[in-house]
């Protein structure tokens, strides 16, 4: 009878004690972080891939993939065709999920060309704030890399 009693008592305590330790917006924007970062990788690959550039629109609370077109024509600087998700080919690669109260910058486009660097050449620092929360990764624009 104790060690129920005892159970009980501890599953009371962590219910409420889970509540106050673990904040779902705080994970749904790690999760945004991850799939943001994910898709930067993966829009880098692509194009190299396809011999495609790849564009990333990013907004405070949303990203979205863009190719120029499909081989061979790669039209430049249209990109008029959304990069399908490799997960759900029936999606376009996008996430617009972000919690109220977290943003990301900064609110750009970017366009990785066929060898994967970015077309400007600048490096990007995309950073994700909100309540306790700061996490960032780097894209450099000489090489492409997607540092996170």
């Amino acid at each position: 009878m104790e060690l129920v009693i005892v159970i009980l008592l501890l599953s009371i305590l962590s219910v409420f004690a889970l509540g106050k330790l673990f904040n779902p917006d705080q994970f749904a924007a790690k999760g945004f972080f991850d799939d943001t970062l994910n898709a930067m990788r993966f829009a880098q690959k692509l194009a190299i891939s396809t011999g495609c550039d790849v564009r990333v629109l990013t907004t405070a609370s949303s990203y979205e993939l863009h190719q120029s077109s499909l081989s061979p024509t790669c039209a430049a600087g249209v990109f008029t065709i959304p990069v399908k998700n490799p997960a759900n080919r029936a999606n376009n690669y996008q996430n617009s999920s972000l919690p109220a109260g977290f943003s990301l910058a900064p609110v750009t486009s970017i366009t990785f060309n066929a060898r994967g660097v970015l077309e400007s050449g600048n490096n990007f620092v995309f950073t994700l704030t909100g309540p306790g929360t700061a996490l960032f990764f780097n894209v450099y624009g000489q090489t492409g890399l997607v540092d996170g």
